[in-house]
């Protein structure tokens, strides 16, 4: 049974749960309405997944229209129209930008001589130049057509309590459930500093603690990040313990807190003291409360990515809801501005 009809049917027992309920103990009706309460946030995931596969079919759905449109507009083959717009106009790469890429791969390409590989990586970077070009290409045709897209994706109110930076009233808000010890949320670092720079105040990034049972030295760098964001050192001492990519020691923690500039006498107290000890607990209750089983994860307004997704993905959500809040905006009527 498909995603699509396991969701259509929970549509169809919504419809009908004033008739049937989904169980019954001793004639007492548990609704549907009851069982959904529990579930809470739980199926998030799998309704971003079914999202994220209704709007890819629907994105290419929308882009063969617009081709096709505008080669008989142009009285063109859409083939032709293709080769014209976009194949013709990027530029292949040379021996100058294939060599670098070749002297960090070549030992992956065992049993092949050198020609092959700097072949195999000319054709990789060309399409991927192709697919940057017709998603500029298409994004122009977008305009022009004034396509918008109503498949509204799911969402979720996540309480964006705890350190953050980026502008107080930005519009868009991303909240980033995240693990000290945790490889992949260090990687997540770099691009969320790529959207910091990308977009500067319309974004605000705030961070919530995850700490997994797996990792036996996440809790204690929650503890140590608690203790320098005292002294409002936090993010610095944020960048600093992901930088390690791994378990950390105490000695880790206080060599980091003394590179991200906090009284060394101060953090020393405050990490022995134990105040902040189980300070991360609220941050993953709520993790819990909205879906969170692994880290890093991310809602930007409310929209769930998972994993240390690239600068792409998160741009693609974050234009779309700046785009939206800019549509809410030219709604409102002047008078009541």
């Amino acid at each position: 049974m498909t995603l699509v009809v396991l969701m259509a049917g929970a549509l169809s027992m919504s419809a009908a749960e004033g008739v049937k309920p989904v169980a019954t103990i001793g004639g007492a009706p548990i609704s549907l309405s009851e069982l959904d309460t529990a579930v809470g946030s739980r199926l998030i995931r799998l309704r971003t997944d079914e999202y994220n596969i209704r709007r890819a079919v629907l994105d290419d759905l929308i882009a063969t229209r617009l081709l096709d449109a505008e080669a008989a507009r142009r009285h063109v083959t859409t083939a032709e129209l293709v080769k014209a717009e976009i194949e013709n106009k990027i530029t292949a790469p040379d021996l100058a930008e294939i060599e670098p890429v070749y002297e960090g791969v070549a030992e992956h390409y065992p049993g092949m001589t050198k020609e092959q590989v700097l072949a195999d990586i000319a054709d990789g970077m060309r399409r991927q130049r192709v697919g940057v070009r017709r998603a500029q290409f298409i994004k122009e045709l977008k305009a022009a057509a004034g396509v918008r897209v109503n498949l509204e994706p799911p969402r979720v109110a996540v309480k964006a309590e705890g350190p953050s930076r980026g502008g107080a009233a930005a519009p868009v808000t991303i909240v980033e459930f995240s693990d000290f010890e945790c490889p992949f949320c260090g990687h997540a670092v770099e691009t969320l500093q790529q959207v910091e720079k990308s977009y500067g105040d319309k974004v605000r990034i705030v961070f919530r603690d995850y700490p997994l049972f797996s990792h036996r030295t996440a809790k204690r760098a929650a503890e140590a990040a608690h203790c320098a964001d005292e002294q409002g050192k936090f993010w610095e001492m944020h960048d600093r313990l992901f930088s390690k990519g791994g378990p950390l020691s105490d000695g880790d923690l206080h060599r980091f807190a003394s590179q991200a500039g906090v009284d060394q006498q101060k953090f020393d107290a405050c990490l022995t003291s134990g105040k902040y000890k189980e300070a991360w607990k609220p941050s993953q209750d709520e993790g819990n409360r909205v879906g969170v089983t692994s880290t890093p994860s991310f809602f930007i307004n409310g929209r769930l990515i998972v994993g240390a997704a690239g600068i792409d993905t998160f741009s693609k959500v974050i234009d779309e809801e700046l785009a939206s809040a800019a549509q809410s905006r030219a709604a409102v009527p002047v008078a009541s501005r």
